[in-house]
């Protein structure tokens, strides 16, 4: 049995090097498969060994396991606020939108001894004349990139995280009002800014 631990612990020895390129590469998936492989050695092997020197290596490398996990957590949640910033940002961007088209409708209705003062006040909060067809376009053109920006940063969390993006994360991400979503998110632990600095 103590060959056969020695073996094990061996190979394992060379998944804790290749663990140490996927934190520098951010490989999630291949990072994972790291934690989940020690995982599973540390759990097939617990309390099987009476020698001291080899309980030192296990709890040493469950020790190591236990950081990879948290580099792992980290990451998720940095993709999660990501992900919740991207979508606030994309709700602030339609709003503006609404805003905009709503803007455009008020100086086409508004009687033409006001639009002086309306452009105007336009001027002096946008820098720039008021012309319809600009203000549309480029509010439409911040949403669109801001729509897009959002469905990267929620691709990428599902497609590294799919057993973590689930109904509920999905159905919280896709709330509407930005101040809910600002709330949530300040109740989230903050990713670890050292994580990616983990030496094995």
């Amino acid at each position: 049995m103590r060959q056969e631990l020695i073996e094990e612990f061996i190979v394992l020895q060379e998944h804790r090097s290749s663990a140490q390129r996927c934190i520098q590469q951010h490989d999630v998936a291949h990072l994972k498969l790291a934690v989940e492989e020690m995982r599973a050695f540390l759990d097939r092997w617990q309390g099987k060994s009476d020698e001291p020197q080899i309980n030192r290596k296990l709890a040493a490398l469950r020790q190591k396991n236990q950081q990879l996990a948290a580099v792992l957590e980290s990451w998720f949640l940095e993709a999660l606020h990501r992900a919740i910033h991207k979508r606030i940002g994309w709700l602030i961007a339609e709003h503006r939108f609404r805003f905009a088209v709503d803007y455009i409708q008020m100086m086409q209705n508004a009687p033409c001894d006001l639009q002086p003062q309306l452009r105007g006040f336009f001027f002096d909060e946008f820098g720039y004349e008021f012309r319809a067809e600009r203000l549309y376009r480029q509010w439409e053109a911040v949403a669109d990139r801001c729509e897009r920006d959002y469905k990267k940063a929620l691709s990428v969390l599902a497609a590294d995280w799919p057993e973590r993006v689930n109904a509920e994360l999905r159905s919280r991400l896709g709330a509407t009002d930005p101040r809910q979503l600002r709330r949530w998110k300040a109740t989230l632990p903050m990713p670890s800014l050292n994580s990616w600095k983990l030496t094995l």
